[in-house]
């Protein structure tokens, strides 16, 4: 998660914001001043944000969009899986390899899974998203998207059920658990500990509160980036991601609250 991704999503969550106070804020998290003032100063610049008073800034409607966007996968575990597949095919020439590598990572990012060599797959719906990447590239001619919710041969394998298709592999399900499981340790022993001590002081440091906020919110953009939030079905019963992520969710909604000026009016 950038620096300028974590600025965004904390105007995202205030009305107004000096920037003397989000300097202190990013300072508690190892960065200089100056590296804050360039941050706000390119997020100006793209007009994600805008400077209402001096060294007062606020988030604008392209801002919001923006930041909506990085966020596309979020609710993906609330939500009922149709059956339906969205399948990509490309074949893009050599000469274009910079693109394809390029729309490669995107798919995957997006939570693809590479079927086969120029076929990803997908049980959610993003294709906005990919055509958002295609018109981008200029690839048009050389991809192509369908949706399928039958497969004659084999087809994409649930949990414990066999076939050349595996769901676990294609999406490397197990590799990501751990992943989790890693980042959830980390939350428990470097995170937790001192902001459940800094909540029972008498007056709780509210700026050091808010870096520990953004570093949960930076800890849960790194888990979504690699989760593709597959349906149940797919996930192994040894599964903790889904528990991980609502744990760390709720704990940041927690730790929020004790953040009085993240609450817009």
């Amino acid at each position: 998660m950038t620096l300028e991704k974590q600025l965004l999503f904390l105007l995202s969550k205030v009305e107004e914001i000096d920037s003397n106070k989000l300097i202190k804020i990013f300072e508690r998290m190892g960065n200089t001043p100056q590296i804050v003032r360039n941050g706000l100063s390119k997020l100006k610049k793209q007009n994600y944000i805008i400077s209402i008073n001096r060294s007062v800034y606020r988030i604008t409607p392209l801002g919001e969009e923006v930041l909506a966007s990085y966020n596309v996968r979020r609710d993906f575990y609330s939500k009922h899986w149709n059956g339906k597949w969205y399948i990509v095919l490309m074949e893009i020439p050599e000469t274009l390899r910079k693109k394809r590598d390029i729309f490669r990572r995107k798919l995957i990012q997006l939570g693809f899974g590479q079927l086969n060599k120029g076929v990803y797959i997908y049980p959610w719906d993003v294709t906005s998203e990919v055509m958002n990447v295609i018109d981008t590239l200029e690839i048009e001619d050389f991809v192509t998207i369908l949706t399928s919710q039958e497969f004659l041969l084999n087809n994409i394998s649930t949990d414990g059920e066999k076939g050349a298709n595996k769901a676990s592999e294609i999406w490397k399900i197990e590799e990501i658990n751990t992943k989790y499981q890693q980042r959830f340790e980390q939350f428990k022993t470097e995170l937790k500990p001192v902001v459940d001590k800094l909540i029972q002081t008498e007056a709780p440091d509210e700026l050091t509160i808010t870096a520990y906020y953004l570093e949960i919110e930076k800890m849960i953009n790194e888990l979504l980036d690699i989760d593709p939030m597959l349906p149940p079905e797919f996930l192994p019963g040894s599964w903790t991601g889904t528990k991980i992520l609502s744990e760390l969710t709720r704990t940041q909604e927690a730790w929020g609250r004790f953040c009085c000026f993240l609450t817009k009016k």
